[in-house]
C-alpha cells in the first residue's frame, strides 16, 4: 500500500526532533513509505527531497501570527503536489504544527483517506500541551483563556514584533507578554480563536480513522467535546530503534537518567530541586536545551541550578548510535513531566532496556508502565522521596518488555484498510 506520512519534523532534518518525529520516521522507513515534514533548515517555501529515502522536506519558517498556528496555504499546496506525484492510497497524519490543519482537507479533496495519530493536544491548544503561560495545567480551550496565552500572536503586527524584539534584548519580554495578555479581547481576536478551535474540531470530525497511543489522551479530548465516544481507537506504539536488555549493573550508587527536551513542562526544574534532597547516586540529564514559548529566562536558571546541585550532570542530546550506551549506564529513568503526557517513547526505551521508572501520575504514563513509581506532578517532596526509595533499592534491573515493530505495522495496515472503507462508504 502506498502511504504518505505527514509530520511537523524529522530526525533526518532536525537533530533536536522528538519522539513523534522519530516514530513517524521509523514507521515510514519500515513501510517503505513517503514522508512530508517541515524542514527548519530552510524558509524558502520550496519542497525538496530529504536525506532519507522517501523524505520530502518543506522549507518554511515558524508562524509569526496566530493564523499560522493552524493554517498554511504553502503546506496545503505542497500536499497537493505530492499527492499528484506519489498517488498515495492512504495518508497517515501525525502532527500538524507549523504545517496547518488545511492539509487534512487537501488530502481528502484529492480523494486520499486519512488516518490521524494523536500525540498531544495541538488540535485543541496552540501551545500543544494544555499548559498556560504560567505553566499551570489548562482545563481546556476557551476564548478568554486562550487569549491570555496567545495574546502576542493574536495581535501580531510589524510594530509589535519590533517591540517584542526590543523587550527581549532588555530582558523584559515575559513581563511584556503578561501585560499584553491582560488586555481585553476584541471581536476580531475572538473570531480568530474560534476559527482555530473550529479547524481542530473539523480535523477530528472528518478524518477517516483516529488513533490514540494512550486511552488517557483519547478520553481527555472526548471530555473536551472534540472526539465522540467510539470515534477513536487506542493503538500502542512500538520501539522505534532497537535496544537490547542492559547488562547486569556493577556495584555502586544508583544511576538516575532523564531523557528529553529540557523545557519547563518536562519537570526538569522540579527534578533538580528534588535531587538536592537525595544523599547518594548520580543523576544524568540527556537532551537539548531548547527555547520554550513564554519562558525565556528559564534555560539560564536551570543551567545555574544544575551547576549548583551535587552529582547532577547535563550531557546534552545524543544520537541513535549512543542510545544503547545511554540506557546501559543507568538504573532508573525519571519522567517528572508536569504536563499531561500521552505515552512517552522514552518509557518504552527504558522498559526495553530493563530500567525501573519513576514518573508523574499524569497523562498516559501509568497505562504504559503500571509498575512505575508514580508521584503527583510538580510535587518536589514526593519526587525526592521516590528517588530516595529507588536509591535504597540499589543497582538492579527489572524484567524487560518488548515493543516490536512488526505487530504494530500489521495493526496500522488494518487501520489503513478501515480508513479506506470509511472513505469509500456513502456519507
Amino acid at each position: 500500500m502506498r502511504v504518505l506520512h505527514v509530520v511537523h519534523g524529522s530526525p533526518h532534518l532536525d537533530p533536536q526532533a522528538g519522539g513523534t518525529e522519530r516514530y513517524a520516521a521509523a514507521v515510514a522507513q519500515a513501510q517503505g513509505a513517503a514522508v512530508l515534514a517541515r524542514d527548519p533548515g530552510h524558509d524558502d517555501g520550496k519542497l525538496r527531497q530529504g536525506p532519507a529515502p522517501g523524505l520530502w522536506g518543506l522549507g518554511m519558517a515558524a508562524p509569526q501570527d496566530f493564523r499560522g498556528t493552524w493554517s498554511s496555504p504553502l503546506a496545503d499546496a505542497a500536499v497537493e503536489h505530492l499527492v499528484a506525484q506519489l498517488t498515495p492510497q492512504v495518508a497517515h497524519v501525525h502532527h500538524l504544527a507549523h504545517l496547518g490543519m488545511g492539509i487534512v482537507h487537501a488530502l481528502q479533496a484529492a480523494g486520499v483517506p486519512v488516518v490521524l495519530t494523536l500525540h498531544d493536544y495541538h488540535l485543541a491548544c496552540a501551545r500543544g500541551q494544555l499548559v498556560d503561560r504560567d505553566l499551570r495545567p489548562c482545563p481546556g480551550p476557551e476564548p478568554e483563556r486562550c487569549g491570555r496565552c496567545v495574546a502576542e500572536h493574536l495581535r501580531a503586527r510589524p510594530t509589535l514584533l519590533s517591540l517584542g524584539r526590543l523587550a527581549g534584548r532588555l530582558g523584559v519580554r515575559g513581563q511584556a507578554r503578561a501585560a499584553l495578555g491582560q488586555l481585553p479581547l476584541g471581536a476580531a481576536e475572538r473570531r480568530r480563536i474560534a476559527a482555530r478551535l473550529a479547524a481542530g474540531r473539523a480535523v477530528l470530525e472528518t478524518v477517516d480513522r483516529v488513533l490514540s497511543p494512550s486511552r488517557y489522551l483519547g478520553e481527555r479530548l472526548q471530555d473536551l467535546g472534540l472526539l465522540r465516544p467510539g470515534g477513536w481507537h487506542v493503538q500502542d506504539l512500538p520501539l522505534v530503534a532497537p535496544l537490547r536488555p542492559s547488562p547486569p549493573p556493577d556495584a555502586g550508587p544508583v544511576r538516575f537518567l532523564f531523557v528529553g527536551h529540557l523545557i519547563p513542562t518536562k519537570g526538569v526544574a522540579e527534578l533538580v530541586q528534588a535531587w538536592a534532597q537525595v544523599a547518594t547516586g548520580e543523576l544524568v540529564l540527556r537532551g537539548p536545551m531548547v527555547a520554550f514559548d513564554g519562558q525565556a529566562p528559564w534555560a539560564d536558571r536551570i543551567r545555574a541550578s544544575i551547576a549548583e546541585t551535587p552529582r547532577v550532570h547535563w550531557h546534552g542530546p545524543f544520537d541513535d548510535d549512543a542510545r544503547q550506551e545511554v540506557y546501559d549506564s543507568a538504573d532508573v529513568l525519571v519522567v517528572p513531566s508536569t504536563w499531561e503526557e500521552n505515552s512517552p517513547l522514552v518509557v518504552r526505551e527504558a522498559l526495553a532496556a530493563g530500567l525501573r521508572v519513576v514518573g508523574s501520575a499524569v497523562g498516559g504514563m501509568a497505562e504504559l508502565d503500571p509498575q512505575a513509581r508514580m508521584v503527583p506532578p510538580g510535587d518536589v517532596g514526593a519526587l525526592a522521596a521516590a528517588l530516595r526509595t529507588e536509591a535504597a533499592l540499589g543497582r538492579r534491573r527489572r524484567v524487560v518488555r518488548r515493543f516490536p515493530m512488526e505487530p504494530h505495522l500489521d495493526a496500522l495496515a488494518r487501520h489503513y484498510d478501515a480508513a479506506r472503507r470509511v472513505a469509500r462508504s456513502p456519507s
